[in-house]
């Protein structure tokens, strides 16, 4: 990532930061408030929280806030998992600060008997990790949501036409052509990867950084109904995008979806505050990029009523389930 970029979103994230640690009790709330709706408004930003809630899911970081609003103290063991339990935790806060604020919390960590006293620990064990740990990760791998919704609308915006062209133009190769596109533009991107290693299960599209500890893992696939690559395909994208996550021990991947037909694939998973939609087994995460290229010959208010490809939850588990079971030896 360009460093002037990276330094502007550093500059303006520890302003903000400068801010919550300055405030006193009456003012923290206001200004957390302030600081959680800039967090969700900045792309990268809150890119970079997803992967971190994705990673550090393992821990079970909700729950622990749950037992420490109950009045229990508990302590992280990863860093992830200090980031994670700080963001879920201030979120709460922010929320209602009287039921969930320095009152219930502050004085499990602290002896303080002043309110201002408490907040300074409460910042120290929940807003710093959580502060430090996305100052580390802004111009890492772990801003890849940020750089994939940028390339869905270079994507959509201005790259249609060419894009079109490379699957018309050659269906059997149309969709490696698609995946060179992006390898492209994360490469302009500052990310670095080595192109269709082999895992043990196959050859995954892009396995980014792969000698080093954070790797990003995607697997490009068509949507194109009329050319049986519809909901049955993307399903077994599903099933190999987690398969990838697996095999090289990474906790999400993305499967980023070209759609060249006029049905819309709608994936009925779970809700999460996320840019995609996406779904998590076995404590992997697949996330699911949609790109639209589909020339559709009219503006969007005289298309009528499009079709919609539902894909449950159940629908991609199953997938998962059954791969595994297959694996299974059979019992005697």
């Amino acid at each position: 990532m360009e460093d002037k970029f990276v330094q502007s979103i550093r500059y303006k994230l520890q302003k903000r930061v400068r801010r919550l640690n300055s405030a006193n009790y009456e003012q923290f709330p206001f200004l957390l408030r302030s600081f959680l709706q800039y967090f969700e408004a900045n792309a990268i930003l809150a890119g970079v929280r997803d992967e971190l809630l994705v990673r550090a899911a393992q821990y079970q970081p909700a729950k622990s806030v749950e037992r420490i609003l109950a009045g229990e103290a508990l302590y992280p063991e990863a860093e992830s998992e200090a980031a994670a339990m700080g963001f879920l935790l201030l979120a709460k806060y922010a929320e209602d600060p009287a039921k969930n604020g320095i009152q219930s919390v502050g004085s499990l960590y602290s002896h303080a008997s002043k309110y201002d006293e408490m907040l300074d620990r409460f910042r120290e064990v929940f807003l710093e990790p959580f502060y430090e740990y996305i100052d580390e990760h802004i111009d890492d791998q772990q801003a890849v949501l940020y750089f994939l919704r940028r390339y869905k609308h270079r994507c959509e915006w201005f790259h249609g036409d060419r894009l079109r062209t490379l699957v018309t133009s050659n269906t059997q190769q149309g969709e490696r052509a698609l995946a060179l596109d992006l390898y492209e533009f994360l490469h302009g991107q500052g990310i670095n990867f080595h192109i269709e290693p082999q895992s043990a299960s196959g050859i995954v599209d892009l396995v980014a950084d792969q000698v080093g500890d954070d790797r990003v893992v995607a697997d490009a696939k068509v949507f194109w109904p009329e050319k049986s690559k519809g909901k049955t395909y993307l399903v077994s994208g599903f099933h190999q995008a987690y398969t990838y996550a697996r095999d090289y021990n990474e906790p999400s991947a993305y499967l980023v979806i070209y759609k060249m037909s006029k049905d819309d694939p709608q994936f009925l998973v779970p809700s999460a505050n996320t840019m995609f939609p996406c779904l998590s087994v076995n404590n992997k995460t697949i996330f699911f990029v949609v790109i639209d290229l589909c020339e559709y010959g009219a503006p969007a208010s005289k298309r009528g009523q499009l079709k919609s490809i539902e894909i449950s939850e159940g629908d991609l588990v199953r997938s998962v389930e059954t791969s595994a079971s297959s694996d299974s030896p059979a019992a005697d």
